[in-house]
């Protein structure tokens, strides 16, 4: 059973997320630890819509280099955590690292996870309940177990049918597609220090209150639900997801970040036309920034269309088709995507009447 969590006496969140995590006024969530990692506040069924949608088009599964993205990107955050614990003077024990890795992912609304069996250097067994993700979830904790065993990880569920056992044995590696996959994570996502943007925050865990507003945080269940939608989200890092669309680019072409902003748009369009009554466009665009999705810096409604610059897009692709699907379904208008433009901190969209 999980063990219960501490929880905010002021706003209700865990108080891990507070300690663990800082909201800048530049529209970025980073960790209050080096290396200060990027984190994002997920949709999870548009992620789980995303990965399937590109397969489907361009025929044939990026599981793998789903798994592969974030088994590095577990691998690293593992690593820094061995890292600063160990330069602290705290144990760095195996089964203590797996333990908090697990404590960690219930209160960023992964799944819980609990540790069934384990042989050192060679397997680790889990118990799982509720994963976000099943090649982001073996991804994650691929990259866990190769931080600390120094062996490369496959993690496969027992059954499944069911996926809620999963082991992650030792095995060879694929030298040439991970050090691929690993040069893509290691660059990280570039952000603007600059902005001014201004929070409540909660007097006891430094959450800004809105959060607390917008999100039923239930860390013992491992479930962070969106109030307006119902809808599951997760905070996460950014760099692996990202890193898997940098390696699709190279694969495919250019033509792939299209694709990605056209199924986002789909499933924009969609979500957002369940919110008409409930919101607005400008009340959803300000829930950008607090979810690390970047900061709205310029709208412009111009010819019958709009002109749209977020600074910090934490992936410019998804955010250009969130941003049309949402500008579709509280205009209920189609619109065209005139243009597309990103420099380092910076993306620029704009839409025209279809």
């Amino acid at each position: 059973m999980a063990e219960k969590r501490v929880i905010c006496t002021v706003c209700g969140l865990p108080r891990g997320i507070g300690r663990g995590n800082a909201w800048h006024p530049n529209g970025v969530i980073t960790a209050t630890y080096p290396p200060h990692i990027r984190g994002t506040l997920y949709d999870v069924d548009e992620l789980n819509t995303l990965f399937p949608a590109i397969s489907k088009r361009i025929g044939f599964d990026i599981t793998r280099l789903v798994i592969e993205g974030k088994r590095n990107d577990g691998r690293r955050y593992a690593d820094s955590l061995i890292r600063n614990r160990t330069e602290q003077g705290k144990g760095a024990a195996p089964l203590d690292i797996y333990s908090l890795i697990s404590h960690f992912s219930a209160y960023w609304g992964l799944g819980l996870s609990e540790i069934t069996e384990y042989e050192e250097g060679e397997r680790l067994t889990l118990s799982v309940t509720n994963p976000y993700s099943d090649p982001m979830c073996r991804g994650d904790w691929s990259g866990v177990f190769e931080a600390v065993e120094k062996k490369r990880g496959e993690a496969s569920w027992r059954d499944e049918d069911v996926r809620d056992v999963m082991d992650i044995v030792a095995v060879a590696g694929e030298p040439e597609l991970e050090t691929r996959i690993e040069q893509e994570v290691e660059l990280g996502i570039p952000f603007k220090e600059e902005g001014d943007l201004q929070y409540r925050y909660c007097s006891e865990c430094g959450v800004p209150l809105e959060i607390s507003h917008q999100f039923k945080w239930d860390a013992d269940r491992s479930l962070v639900v969106e109030v307006i939608s119902g809808k599951r989200f997760m905070l996460h890092n950014t760099n692996g997801i990202v890193a898997v669309l940098r390696v699709l680019r190279e694969e495919l072409g250019a033509e792939i970040d299209r694709m990605i902003t056209e199924i986002s748009r789909i499933y924009a369009s969609d979500y957002y036309s369940h919110l008409l009554e409930g919101s607005s466009m400008d009340a959803e665009l300000m829930k950008f920034p607090l979810r690390s999705w970047g900061r709205v810096a310029r709208l412009h409604h111009r010819d019958g269309g709009y002109r749209v610059r977020v600074v910090n897009p934490y992936c410019a692709p998804v955010v250009a088709g969130r941003l049309w699907g949402l500008t579709e379904a509280f205009t209920e208008r189609d619109f065209a995507l005139a243009g597309v433009d990103e420099d380092e901190g910076a993306l620029d969209v704009a839409l025209s009447p279809a």
